[in-house]
């Protein structure tokens, strides 16, 4: 994929920002969004390649008039890439309304909010690459993680179906599944995290896979993915008994 327009929702810090950074160097023009325009301005940082475009992807009518905004300013959206993220450690056993629906509103329906209306600019266009920000947290059901876990599932799930489905309107669905990574939300994690990486070297393995592959999975880091996906196809009886030894003791 040659350098275009690139839009990312979750562009002001983590991973978002790095990506941010990466497409920019490598010649791409980049719409950052979130919810904080200080972190925007400062991931921007004057470069006029990077343009903030503040959004709160709860709202759903704001979300469609950024979609429109975009691309009549910028021209075209050839990649659009959902890493916004809400995530918050819960006590085993809590499954309270409240708890949920941060975490709900913002990584499942988040992308549900923009979907169509990304979806109509990309088949105007003639087509795009539209990527989500998933996580192997989606693999399986984790302890302490029931709201966060489930959103991803439910987005790979929906990614699935949309790589299908979008196909003959030449739009390229793309899954991104990383492991532990630096960042705001790892950084409220109080129980180990295995093969946490540093927040450039994720960035650079989301780029050059969305760049320099049409592949629909991008996970990594590959020992934690087939330890996952391992997980994942165990017997019940032997998944169950796993899981008991995450409970905090």
């Amino acid at each position: 994929m040659q350098p275009g327009v690139a839009w990312i929702i979750g562009g002001g810090s983590g991973i978002g920002a790095a990506v941010t950074k990466k497409l920019a160097a490598e010649g791409w023009t980049v719409a950052i969004s979130g919810r904080r325009e200080d972190k925007l301005a400062a991931v921007a940082g004057g470069n006029p390649k990077i343009r903030p475009y503040p959004l709160d992807v709860t709202d759903k009518d704001a979300v469609e008039a950024m979609v429109h905004r975009v691309a009549s300013e910028l021209g075209r959206i050839d990649l659009f890439l959902f890493g916004a993220a809400a995530w918050q450690p819960m006590d085993a056993g809590n499954y309270g309304f409240d708890e949920f629906l941060k975490t709900v509103d913002t990584n499942y329906l988040g992308v549900l909010r923009i979907a169509q209306p990304m979806i109509e600019q990309m088949r105007k266009q003639g087509g795009g690459h539209f990527a989500v920000i998933a996580s192997v947290a989606g693999y399986f059901g984790l302890p302490r993680s029931a709201a966060y876990s489930s959103t991803k599932a439910g987005l790979i799930n929906l990614l699935e179906t949309m790589r299908t489905e979008l196909a003959p309107d030449n739009i390229k669905v793309r899954m991104v599944a990383p492991g532990f990574v630096k960042s705001e939300l790892t950084d409220k994690n109080d129980f180990p995290m295995p093969f946490l990486m540093e927040t450039d070297d994720a960035a650079k393995r989301i780029v050059d896979g969305l760049t320099k592959s049409d592949r629909f999975e991008i996970a990594f880091p590959k020992r934690m993915v087939w330890l996952m996906k391992t997980i994942r196809f165990l017997p019940y009886p032997i998944f169950f008994s796993l899981m008991k030894n995450l409970l905090p003791k």
